[in-house]
């Protein structure tokens, strides 16, 4: 791993592991299942880069990371799956098919990472000889691609009713938020699938793409952030002009 993309997946379990406990006050306070959903993704998510980057700095014999690896990865697969129960409970908490969008984001993830395991494949590194590679990397797109797709849908038409009066210019920007950073997320899994194949055909992981990588870690928790929590100066960037808006909102998910 390059340093440069090392430092920033630091950087990124300081931001997620922030996120999460912000997230978690908020989820207390509201009694909100969303916020509690999305404070256990950023958390997992932490635990995961702990797991997986920390160990770098402290075992010398690159042989033994293969169990903070492997359980780094439990607790990203993990993550992904509150990322979708997160989804479900903002857009679509009565449609029977959601419910069953996570179910099988979640046997996807089980499937995926106990397939490999018993394919030798512990961390999930090869995805020419490892068929369950590939359903868990379905597995962690779906639920990015569904908050991209949701959150993109709602910015449209909260776009609509913000012309006619009946939205608030937060929330209409929160949706946009929210489908931007799903979109990143989504595409993220595609630069990991590039380093992998890259990796698996030269031996050798490639500066280039663990750079992109690490960008792509951390733009959607800023983007996250400023969806929950914006500053004043975004608020009143977002707001403009606009009389009347409350300033003083809660943060949070605008249904449910």
């Amino acid at each position: 791993m390059a340093y440069n993309a090392y430092y920033a997946e630091l950087a990124a379990l300081f931001f997620f592991l922030l996120m999460g406990i912000r997230l978690h006050r908020v989820g207390v306070q509201t009694g909100r299942l969303p916020e509690r959903f999305l404070s256990a993704a950023f958390l997992l998510w932490a635990l995961g880069y702990a797991l997986y980057d920390l160990p770098y700095a402290i075992v010398e014999d690159q042989s033994q990371l293969t169990p903070y690896v492997f359980a780094a990865r439990i607790a990203v697969d993990l993550g992904t799956l509150a990322l979708a129960l997160f989804i479900r409970a903002v857009f679509r908490g009565r449609e029977r098919w959601a419910l069953w969008l996570v179910v099988g984001t979640g046997l996807g993830l089980l499937v995926g990472a106990a397939g490999s395991a018993w394919a030798g494949d512990w961390l999930g590194e090869r995805p020419f000889d490892n068929a369950p590679y590939w359903v868990e990397l379905v597995a962690n797109v779906a639920p990015s691609a569904w908050m991209a797709a949701e959150g993109l849908n709602e910015y449209r038409r909260a776009t609509q009713r913000r012309r006619l009066g009946l939205c608030e210019p937060l929330i209409c920007n929160r949706f946009l938020l929210w489908g931007a950073a799903g979109l990143i997320w989504m595409l993220l899994e595609f630069v990991v699938l590039a380093q992998e194949i890259e990796h698996a055909r030269i031996g050798e992981w490639s500066s280039f793409w663990d750079t992109v990588s690490g960008i792509f870690q951390f733009v959607p928790v800023v983007l996250i952030w400023l969806a929950f929590f914006p500053p004043d100066l975004y608020r009143r960037w977002i707001e403009g002009s606009a009389p009347g808006e409350d300033a003083g909102a809660e943060p949070g998910a605008p249904r449910g």
